[in-house]
């Protein structure tokens, strides 16, 4: 994990020519930095704290949280990945098939917020969320490994899970051909597609009842990612004082860490259990209040020959 952050250090080390910088590059090996911004991820405290800790001032430390988290987000394309070979993506449906017998998934989408300081006067009300404070609604598609394999962090509390969907790439690049026998899971916040399923508003049958189980625990993989996401890096948890772009960096950041955690089997932090068992609980009630219905189209027609053809026969 460190070389290809070290490397990404060095890369960096040219793109600013200011004589902080030049200061810091000289007098702070690269490591150092890395570990000092590692520091502030792993405690969610302010930057004061991370200077007394590496010796340094805050202004300096906000410096390097800032570089070395940009650094890390340049890293994205290389750890946060959909799948390209016909392999990498019935590898994928193995695996999720494994956890709730729910065919020809490859990925489990939802939207996490991440707490923030109001950015400005103007635009503030629009970062926040519909549970009353700041936030980032961050977007991600995760594997049943529970590693992000797209990672959307541009959108301000207010807007919805299915808005940022529709306005994200991912949506164009599930779209194209070559995931066409592909299958992502979402709640019922999403539209109802070929490609994106969703649960159930109500069941009448047990074929569908047990579609509802299975979808719904497929998915919970997305909820899990949230969960050891944030306590694997608690600023994520607590909330993040810095201006928009270091924030969206450091988000950025912290997806690609966790991905570099999971592929080297780090030990992760224990899940909630009592916690999912809620969400899982509270996941049925709030399928009642469907906020995309689908009436008679193609894609619940879709949804309802695979409840036929596959949780019928279970």
């Amino acid at each position: 994990m460190s070389r290809g952050v070290h490397n990404a250090l060095l890369i960096t080390e040219d793109s600013d020519s200011s004589d902080f910088e030049e200061e810091i590059n000289n007098s702070i090996a690269p490591m150092t930095q890395l570990l000092i911004t590692l520091r502030f991820y792993a405690t969610g405290n302010f930057l004061i704290t991370v200077g007394d800790f590496g010796g340094i001032s805050v202004a300096s430390a906000g410096k390097i949280v800032k570089r070395v988290s940009y650094a890390l987000a340049f890293l994205s394309s290389r750890y946060i990945r959909l799948p390209e070979t016909p392999e990498e993506k019935m590898e994928l449906k193995v695996q999720f098939y494994g956890l709730a017998r729910f065919p020809k998934v490859i990925g489990a989408i939802d939207c996490t917020h991440i707490k923030l300081q109001c950015p400005s006067k103007e635009y503030g009300e629009l970062y926040r969320n519909r549970k009353g404070y700041f936030s980032l609604n961050v977007q991600a598609l995760v594997n049943a490994n529970l590693e992000f394999m797209d990672v959307v962090v541009r959108w301000p509390g207010s807007a919805h899970d299915s808005n940022i969907f529709a306005n994200s790439r991912l949506k164009a690049r599930i779209e194209l051909p070559e995931f066409s026998d592909c299958i992502i899971l979402g709640d019922s916040g999403y539209a109802l597609s070929h490609y994106l399923l969703t649960p159930l508003a109500h069941t009448t049958t047990n074929a569908e009842r047990l579609y509802n189980e299975s979808q719904i625990r497929t998915r919970n993989v997305v909820e899990r990612s949230f969960g050891v996401w944030k306590r694997r890096f608690p600023v994520l948890f607590f909330g993040l004082r810095l201006k928009m772009e270091t924030t969206m960096a450091v988000i950025q950041a912290c997806a690609v860490l966790h991905n570099m955690a999971r592929l080297q089997n780090d030990p992760q932090p224990p899940d909630d259990i009592e916690n999912i068992k809620q969400l899982l609980s509270a996941e049925i009630s709030e399928i009642e209040a469907a906020t995309q219905p689908q009436i008679n189209s193609p894609a619940q027609a879709l949804r309802t020959a695979l409840i036929m053809e596959h949780f019928s026969v279970l």
